[in-house]
């Protein structure tokens, strides 16, 4: 009997990077050792997670990452804004790890990953993926329209936050979200 594999997000494809495959990832902090000590990853493609072999990883702030049998740019395009998952059975144990995990989530707004956000004007924007801290300040990404858009998380642009129904309203600048 096949025994069903759990899955953990631990970070996303955010964009390609060259000519020869390579893309641009951001993982989770709880969850950097196990992606560096792992020599293979799990992308989600539709609606199965495909197994990827890690040729080699650089960078340290935005890692860029080669995977086996993603040659060129076309194939790493069509990982774009993919979640990176690994296997539970191949995260480090806690007492094995070289590093502390750090708490759940530093940053303010952290809290609000999931939450679908609506402008008060324009309406409906999408659901906020992800909370990363910039040096200017806290950014959500959020899908609209079939792309991938930062919107700033500050106070004067937050209207209000519903914690029952995951809601965000929010007061975006004109135009942010046609870039």
């Amino acid at each position: 009997m096949n025994k069903q594999q759990e899955y953990i997000a631990i970070g996303r494809v955010r964009k390609a990077h060259g000519i020869i495959g390579e893309i641009k990832v951001s993982i989770e902090d709880r969850y950097l050792e196990d992606f560096l000590k792992n020599e293979r990853i799990f992308i989600e493609l539709k609606s199965s997670r495909m197994p990827y072999f890690i040729s080699s990883v650089r960078g340290e702030s935005e890692m860029i990452v080669k995977l086996e049998e993603v040659d060129d740019r076309d194939a790493a395009i069509a990982l774009h804004s993919k979640e990176i998952f690994l296997r539970k059975q191949d995260l480090i144990p806690d007492d094995e790890r070289e590093f502390e995990p750090e708490e759940e989530d530093s940053t303010q707004y952290g809290f609000l990953k999931g939450y679908a956000v609506t402008d008060k004007i324009t309406g409906p924007v999408g659901i906020i993926s992800e909370v990363v801290e910039m040096p200017q300040q806290e950014m959500a990404f959020v899908i609209h329209n079939g792309r991938e858009v930062l919107i700033p998380l500050n106070e004067s642009l937050i209207v209000s936050v519903d914690r029952e129904n995951k809601t965000l309203l929010m007061d975006l600048p004109e135009g942010l979200l046609d870039m």
